[in-house]
């Protein structure tokens, strides 16, 4: 049964919810629970590592380490997935739940994270759970949109408000735009009701 325009929106518009809240959520944990390094913005992730390098902190250097290249893992494999396969989109996402429900699996038995062994497990799980959302971001092709990286999409709705104000257009916010916010929404409330857990705040 094929999906009316209406209904291809709203399921992408899901889709995008549910990624950006996986985003959000494993980013608040990371930086909360894994020793103050992120999983998922590798921007924020590269300055921790250069700090801490600079600092002499080399425990936590090795933690930001770990995660760059469970990101760069992660991405290298769904693009590949991606590439060679039509179903590459679906595999990716089997895949990075897989190993999201690997990091929920060795979650319990973590105790301390930050001074324990498993921290490396959890961050490289995460991250390359990450670093496959990352690629199926970037091949959703949706402008404006990234379920990783918000920066653009602020500046998307941002401009295309202030551009169809002062071009009269209405209305204001366009299907696109809505989608954005709701990306945002949900990326914005993961890291409140992670932090809000008994084991995390």
């Amino acid at each position: 049964m094929s999906l009316t325009p209406a209904g291809a929106r709203d399921r992408i518009t899901l889709g995008l919810a549910l990624l950006s809240f996986a985003a959000g959520s494993m980013d608040a944990i990371a930086f909360l629970v894994l020793g103050g390094i992120f999983t998922l913005a590798m921007s924020g992730n590269t300055i921790v590592l250069g700090l801490a390098i600079s600092q002499g902190h080399f425990s936590a250097a090795m933690h930001s380490f770990a995660a760059l290249l469970g990101y760069v893992a992660g991405v290298s494999v769904a693009s590949l997935s991606l590439a060679k396969s039509e179903r590459g989109s679906g595999w990716t996402l089997g895949l990075e739940a897989l190993f999201l429900a690997s990091f929920a699996a060795l979650w319990p038995f973590a105790g301390d994270p930050v001074h324990s062994s498993v921290v490396y497990g959890l961050i490289v799980l995460s991250a390359v759970a990450m670093g496959l959302q990352g690629a199926i971001g970037r091949t959703i092709g949706i402008p404006g949109i990234m379920t990783v990286i918000f920066t653009s999409t602020y500046t998307a709705i941002v401009g295309d408000l202030v551009e169809r104000t002062l071009a009269g257009h209405r209305p204001l916010l366009t299907g696109l735009a809505a989608q954005q916010l709701t990306a945002l929404a949900a990326y914005l409330g993961a890291p409140s009701l992670a932090a809000s857990s008994p084991r995390i705040g």
